[in-house]
């Protein structure tokens, strides 16, 4: 039998037209979910770890290593590019229907199949608290690439001195090789209340390595003060220092290292004091087209999202370049350093002639418009 469509203006039977509509209805259905899938989308289907537009990454154990830090073991997907001693990673995670960054320095030597991390779980931090106490293996999370600078030239002979969870970048060079008799003549100098962060794991390192000393200093006794290197490394003058740890701890020890002469690395875990300057202004987001009033101190990214923006983020603390945005018009002042940054800087012609700026660390210096 042939079945022929209906003559213009003659009405299809009234039990036809329902038929007609499923059938549009599931072709439409059945193209949303086949036409804008790529080769990638399927792997990642099989396999998330699989898949090159996102980097993934799957916890594959735990372990804690000090009183509210864990360690994650992640099996990092096809897309991870490797890192190098003293480097840190973007982890991204979902709370609540949202993915959060934050970044956490890379504590396993470069090229192992695995990378780990060590979280501390703070007060309020969700991000933290979520990796540190209820993450299990076999969990899903989202990788950036790593990035960062906290090492010293190759064969120069170091003290690195960390607070807490500040071991981390420097468990990064022992892991690489320092310390052992063709590594890198390494003293370190860690502190912190009672038992501290990765204190186990030092010790046996210290126990195994001919050219790596290590001393541990408990805080409940009283801080350890910059006064206290003459003792307890009396050839720091001769050697490269790295510096991590709470920010009253770096700025003593850095500034005390830098009156010496010494050359000085400082990682970071938190950004500087803000540099207060400006009145602040309204901030005008292109893409959702969003209107922020922020004041001097505030950053963009934080007056964005109070006023419902869902703006690009990372580190928040401008070590990753996650939360770029090119500046369109106005001005914003850095606020680890002061400086000012206006859309005059450029012609804005094009989009490689704009000034881009980082969000986390920016505040508006009157009325802007960012490209975010």
């Amino acid at each position: 039998m042939i079945t022929r469509a209906p003559a213009p203006g003659i009405r299809e039977p009234r039990e036809e037209a329902p038929r007609r509509g499923l059938a549009r209805r599931l072709a439409r259905a059945t193209r949303a979910l086949a036409t804008p899938l790529l080769p990638d989308d399927y792997l990642a289907l099989v396999n998330p770890l699989w898949s090159t537009r996102a980097l993934r990454g799957r916890i594959v154990a735990t372990r804690p290593v000090g009183h509210a830090t864990t360690e994650l073991t992640i099996l990092p997907g096809v897309g991870w590019a490797g890192h190098r001693p003293g480097q840190h990673v973007g982890v991204g995670v979902e709370i609540g229907g949202r993915r959060h960054w934050r970044t956490y320095s890379v504590t396993s030597a470069p090229g192992d199949e695995h990378l780990t991390v060590s979280v501390t779980a703070v007060p309020d931090g969700s991000v933290s608290t979520a990796l540190a106490r209820t993450a299990r293996p076999g969990d899903l999370l989202t990788l950036g690439p790593a990035t960062g600078d906290f090492a010293p030239a190759a064969g120069e002979r170091v003290l690195a001195i960390s607070g807490g969870s500040g071991i981390t970048p420097v468990l990064g060079h022992l892991a690489a090789g320092a310390g052992t008799a063709t590594g890198a003549d390494t003293v370190v100098v860690h502190s912190g209340r009672g038992e501290r962060v990765h204190g186990a794991d030092l010790r046996r390192l210290a126990a195994d390595r001919p050219r790596l000393r290590v001393h541990e200093h408990d805080t409940t006794s009283g801080r350890l003060r910059p006064e206290d290197l003459d003792d307890l490394v009396p050839d720091w003058r001769e050697r490269t220092v790295l510096v991590c740890g709470p920010t009253g701890m770096i700025d003593d020890f850095s500034a005390h290292v830098a009156r010496a002469g010494v050359t000085c690395l400082v990682e970071r875990f938190r950004p500087a004091e803000p540099v207060a300057e400006g009145t602040g202004g309204r901030v005008t987001f292109a893409v959702s087209g969003i209107v922020a009033e922020a004041d001097a101190v505030t950053s963009l990214l934080r007056a964005g999202e109070d006023a419902g923006a869902l703006l690009p983020s990372g580190c928040r603390m401008g070590i990753c370049h996650t939360c770029v945005g090119r500046l369109r018009s106005g001005a914003v002042r850095d606020l680890q350093t002061g400086e000012l940054h206006t859309a005059a800087d450029s012609d804005g012609s094009t989009d490689s002639d704009a000034v881009v700026v980082q969000t986390c660390v920016s505040a508006a210096a009157g009325d802007c418009r960012i490209d975010l």
